[in-house]
């Protein structure tokens, strides 16, 4: 019977042992968690585009993600996006638009939002596109449409022409990708019969109205001369 109880007293004994140091572990965890927020260190590990932005992991989807700072930030898990909500500071970087206006702003783009997305810099799906001050862009997912209409200043390199429609530095390059009559002159893609326009006496057809206003602003980049 003695040795019985003692065993017993044994294992309880073990048993608190046991669960006063997960709870000092715990409790010194939430100590560095608070020194770090009160320090200001940043702890994130990726971009929130591509990678995740509290583990730094790559992000296989976009299922779960948050508003930060005016930007739409992606994290591998929820229990990563609560961390975010609760600490943003320690995990998300603010983009230009939510520093001091004295500061200038960083270029974020990777793509040149026609055959690679402007956020990812992945290959776009074409199916995907969005407009922002009259140029078409496409993108990779329907969340970096939504990123790249809140800042397409960070997204979308200016395109840079003179007084006449060219280049700045000279002579406008040619971008047509298509026939303007079974593809696209700007994507290259099959055309719409429904979307068509007479521009320099021709009768020249589009996958898309975007892509056929473009064509009428510029025809000399996207309609070889016959």
């Amino acid at each position: 019977m003695n040795i019985r109880r003692t065993s017993i007293i044994c294992v309880m004994t073990l048993a608190m042992a046991l669960s006063f140091s997960i709870a000092g572990l715990a409790q010194h965890a939430d100590h560095q968690h608070d020194s770090a927020a009160a320090s200001g260190k940043f702890l994130g590990k990726g971009d929130g585009v591509a990678t995740c932005a509290v583990t730094g992991e790559e992000l296989h989807n976009k299922n779960i993600s948050g508003e930060f700072f005016g930007r739409t930030v992606y994290f591998c898990c929820a229990g990563c996006l609560d961390k975010a909500k609760k600490n943003p500071e320690l995990y998300v970087r603010p983009t230009a638009d939510a520093k001091p206006a004295q500061q200038e702003q960083k270029f974020l783009g990777k793509g040149d939002g026609v055959e690679t997305c402007p956020v990812t810099g992945e290959a776009v799906d074409k199916t995907l596109k969005g407009e922002v001050n009259g140029r078409t862009f496409y993108v990779c997912c329907a969340g970096c449409i939504d990123t790249v209409k809140k800042n397409p200043e960070l997204y979308l390199k200016p395109e840079k022409k003179d007084d006449h429609g060219a280049h700045a530095s000279g002579e406008a390059k040619f971008l047509g990708k298509g026939d303007g009559i079974e593809t696209c002159p700007v994507t290259g893609e099959a055309i719409s019969k429904d979307v068509h326009a007479v521009i320099n006496g021709r009768t020249v057809y589009a996958c898309c109205p975007g892509c056929l206003e473009q064509v009428k602003k510029n025809p000399s980049l996207y309609l070889k001369e016959k």
